[in-house]
């Protein structure tokens, strides 16, 4: 009995168990059926363009914490994380996400989510981050905060909520990363906020926030970083109390209408490595006291209303890197000791009112990389030290009282992209000039002899382009000529090879044309070397050669000379190599031609058969060419539509290539002009082709293809469409460009592709539309106009950079003109549809140094299209236009500075601008 009785409690017990697993486990299944339901039913109201999201299905419930963005825990398999960072959706977000009882973290941020966030958030009582920023959701959020009480991360930046800031934040008593920046939130700050005690982390810039900034943000002694600045507009100046955030990294309070002086008491923050205090309205001295901060690595009070010297107390800030004081009152001498500071890269003093010598070690650090002193009151000489670590890139002197000669040294710093030291007195000569191996292109200045100084040039191996300037060809104190392996064509100036100093004369390797040049002028016995080969010379060689007495090697190989060889040559008593074969002579060998072999170092051939060996070679080439010219003939009787090919850039395909790329299936793009197909080059080059029709070169109806040869064949910017080739005829024109395989701006933006381009990339592109059209404003020679910059005229490649194309429309402005043409400003409208959408973002780690922006936009006649128009100053008084000097509403700045607060959108402001349009 007892033995029964023990095993129907062991079946019971036994029973009971499994009873519990299998109910355990149908509740478990239950509930991962219930939480994949409420996502696919989220899912719904997205809209995805790929298969990204396509693990939430509902069937695969089981499989519901290994679905894309989705995080479970372990004991009872509830979600706890949904993140969807930056998956390019876009549609609404249902409040069914708020069925979610153990949501820990909520990220839907870089999406394109629009209408009104659910308010009923405050249902998901266990929230500790919660991140939809980068997104279009408006609305206000006025929340129910008070059962969010373990939220520590709120990030709602760069998105369209507005209203008054909420207070409801203040009821997070672990809230510790604050970020409503690059909203429409209105009104003033509320002192309450100073009661945040665990922010570590407050972003309210890019609002439209005003009044005081209250002084109880400094009881915030956890703060880190501190942004308010840009499109806020504050009444009265920085609050004291700040200097109470010991703990404070970044501070940023840029743009934002700031006045009055600066508080010293900011020199307290003995961490802070980033302060920006640029574009307000700030007056009276640097503080001293700045001087205590050891840390810092990053300064910038630009434009601004500061007076007073640069404090000698600035000697202990050994971590500088970035030191901005342009646009203000400041005087007296640049301090020696700023030479001293090992760490500084960025040196921006412009536009002040400094006297005296830039100190003579500037740039021995090894350390500079811009360095820009213009529009000052400086004296003395230029100093030889600003290129000694060889990172110098911009170098900006001009309008000083400079004087005295240029260092030695500088034109060897091929680090350098961009010099101005006009309008001082300098003098002096410039030894040598060297940027031979680089990646330089457009024309060669005309002045680079200015003042014909110069002894050394050697620009050998760029991408120069267009014909040598006459002015080389007065350059008397050049004595060494390196400009091979570019793409200069036209004629050798004249006089420029028989300048008086020349021993040595490089051109190979180009496409330069013309003559010979003869002339009477005597040739110095020193000139040891000419090399002309690889070029597209022709006619015949003068008699006047034969004055080159000192020439040892004599390069003509690869031209078009023709005629007889000039018995002249016989005088050449020196000579070691002389190469005259690929070209087209003709008749006898003169007996002149006889040279000795006392100049030989080791025995060899006798000149005289040197010469007949290398002319007979020349013959058989003749030979050979007379029979590939022939076949040519053929071909072109075959299709003689074209006659005419002008290269621009190194390209390899002939007009037979060209033309197999017109073929219907091969057009991308139709225009009032023209067609435009896209073609493939025997090296695998893809390219685009545009065809113009029925137009003649030099036709009053020729839609702009000689303003567009003239303009792109002459240019080389990166954010300027490459114009490679050009076939032509009396018929029919071929324009053959760089390929942009994502069409251009207006496609896009027109396009299914446009719902989905994100805010970044829009930036992007218009920062390098308009870094392109500044080039051909400021930098062209002569400057250029385009107007016609519209969205369909910006072309994109494949990794969306943005190429300025189409100059139908273009002007020009010669540099001598430029005062009478523009009495005030420039203005380009470019028509940017939907592009403009407002937005903003802060990268922590974004480098100081960098460019900045400061954009405003208006909108347009047209409901939905908005316009950004780009304002160019130009002085009436005759002075030079400098980058970023007088920066006009409705504009880009691009040589500004970029700081971590600056934002990437935009605000439609209205003011001056506004008429305008």
């Amino acid at each position: 009995m007892a033995a029964s009785d023990m095993r129907l409690v062991f079946l019971f017990y036994l029973l009971v168990s499994i009873t519990s697993s299998c109910y355990s486990i149908s509740s478990r299944n239950s509930s991962l059926r219930k939480q994949s339901s409420i996502l696919v039913s989220l899912k719904q109201a997205f809209d995805i363009s790929n298969s990204y999201l396509s693990s939430w299905n509902e069937s695969k419930y089981m499989s519901l914490c290994s679905w894309t963005g989705i995080q479970c825990d372990d004991r009872n398999r509830s979600v706890v994380s949904l993140d969807i960072l930056n998956s390019n959706i876009s549609g609404s977000l249902s409040t069914v996400i708020t069925e979610l009882p153990s949501l820990i973290n909520l990220s839907v941020a870089g999406n394109i989510f629009s209408g009104i966030f659910p308010p009923e958030i405050h249902k998901l009582t266990s929230l500790q981050y919660l991140n939809i920023s980068n997104n279009q959701f408006n609305g206000s959020l006025n929340w129910n905060f008070s059962t969010l009480m373990e939220l520590e991360v709120l990030d709602t930046s760069n998105s369209n909520f507005f209203g008054s800031l909420p207070l409801g934040v203040m009821e997070l008593p672990k809230l510790k990363y604050l970020d409503l920046a690059g909203n429409y939130f209105s009104g003033k700050i509320t002192p309450s906020y100073g009661g945040l005690k665990e922010l570590n982390y407050l972003s309210l810039a890019g609002n439209d926030l005003g009044g005081l900034i209250p002084g109880e943000l400094g009881k915030l002694t956890n703060l880190k970083p501190l942004y308010l600045g840009y499109y806020n507009e504050f009444e009265g100046g920085i609050p004291p109390e700040f200097g109470k955030l010991v703990n404070l990294v970044h501070l940023g309070i840029s743009n934002c209408g700031l006045k009055g002086p600066i508080p010293p008491e900011l020199g307290n923050l003995k961490k802070l490595d980033t302060l920006f205090l640029q574009i307000n309205q700030l007056s009276g001295s640097i503080p001293p006291h700045f001087g205590n901060l050891s840390s810092l690595k990053c300064l910038d009070l630009s434009s601004n209303g500061l007076t007073g010297k640069i404090p000698v107390e600035f000697s202990e800030l050994q971590e500088l890197t970035l030191l901005n004081l342009f646009i203000n009152k400041s005087h007296g001498e640049i301090p020696h000791f700023i030479a001293d500071l090992p760490n500084l890269e960025v040196l921006k003093l412009w536009h002040n009112n400094f006297t005296g010598a830039i100190p003579p070690k500037l740039g021995q650090n090894g350390r500079l990389i811009e360095f820009d002193l213009s529009t000052n009151k400086l004296t003395g000489l230029v100093p030889r030290s600003f290129c000694f670590g060889w990172r110098l890139n911009i170098l900006i002197l001009l309008n000083n009282f400079l004087f005295g000669p240029l260092p030695d040294d500088l034109g060897k710093c091929d680090t350098l992209s961009r010099v101005r030291m006009g309008q001082n007195y300098l003098n002096g000569r410039l030894i040598e000039f060297d940027l031979s191996t680089n990646k330089l292109t457009g024309l060669v200045p005309r002045s680079l002899c200015f003042g014909r100084r110069l002894n050394i040039l050697i620009l050998l191996n760029n991408f120069l382009f267009g014909p040598l300037p006459d002015d080389l060809g007065k350059c008397v104190t050049l004595s060494r000529v390196r400009m091979g392996q570019n793409y200069l064509n036209g004629s050798i100036p004249n006089g420029f090879l028989y300048l008086p100093e020349l021993s040595l004369m490089e051109l190979q390797n180009n496409y330069l044309t013309g003559r010979f040049t003869e002339e009477t002028s005597k040739v110095p016995s020193k000139f040891g070397q000419l090399n002309l080969s690889s070029n597209r010379l022709s006619g015949s060689l003068p008699s006047s050669i034969g004055n080159f007495t000192g020439l040892q090697i004599l390069l003509l190989n690869g031209n078009q000379f023709t005629g007889s060889i000039p018995s002249e040559l016989g005088h050449l008593e020196r000579i070691l190599t002389l190469d005259m074969s690929r070209n087209n002579f003709s008749g006898r060998i003169p007996p002149e031609i006889e040279f000795n072999d006392q100049n030989k170092t080791r025995p060899q051939v006798p000149g005289k058969y040197k010469l007949i060996f290398v002319l007979g070679l020349s013959t058989c080439s003749l030979i050979f060419v007379a029979v590939a010219i022939i076949k040519d003939r053929s071909i072109k009787r075959k299709n003689s539509k074209l006659r005419k090919l002008t290269a621009f850039q190194k390209l390899e395909s002939g007009s037979q290539e060209i033309l197999e790329c017109l073929k219907d299936e091969n057009i991308i793009g139709r225009g009032g002009a023209g067609i435009v197909y896209r073609g493939t080059m025997p090296n695998g080059e893809t390219v685009a082709v545009k065809k113009l029709l029925g137009i003649s070169k030099g036709s009053s109806h020729d839609y702009g293809f000689s303003a567009e040869i003239q303009t792109l064949g002459r240019i080389r910017h990166r954010n300027i469409v490459r114009l490679l080739k050009i076939c032509s005829n009396k018929e029919t024109n071929l324009l053959v460009y760089e390929y942009m395989p994502n069409g251009s701006l207006g496609e896009v933006l027109h396009g299914k592709r446009g719902e989905y381009l994100k805010w970044d990339t829009r930036l992007k592109i218009i920062m390098e539309a308009a870094k392109g059209l500044r080039y051909l404003h400021h930098d062209c020679s002569p400057l250029i106009l385009h107007w016609d910059v519209k969205s369909h005229n910006i072309l994109l490649d494949s990794n969306f950079e943005a190429h300025v194309a189409n100059f139908g429309l273009t002007k020009f402005l010669q540099d001598t003109g430029m005062q009478s043409a523009c009495s005030q400003l420039l203005v380009l409208t470019a028509i940017l549809h939907q592009l403009l959408k407002k937005n903003y973002k802060m990268e922590e780690q974004e480098a100081a140094a960098g460019r900045g922006i400061d954009q405003e936009f208006v909108k347009s006649r047209n409901e939905g299209e908005k316009k950004l128009t780009v304002m160019v100053q130009v002085p009436m008084d005759g002075g030079v236009a400098r980058d970023g000097e007088g920066l006009l509403c409705c504009g880009v700045l691009l040589d500004g500075t970029a700081h971590r607060e600056t934002p990437e959108p935009v605000k439609k402001r209205g003011k001056s601008c506004g008429g305008a349009l």
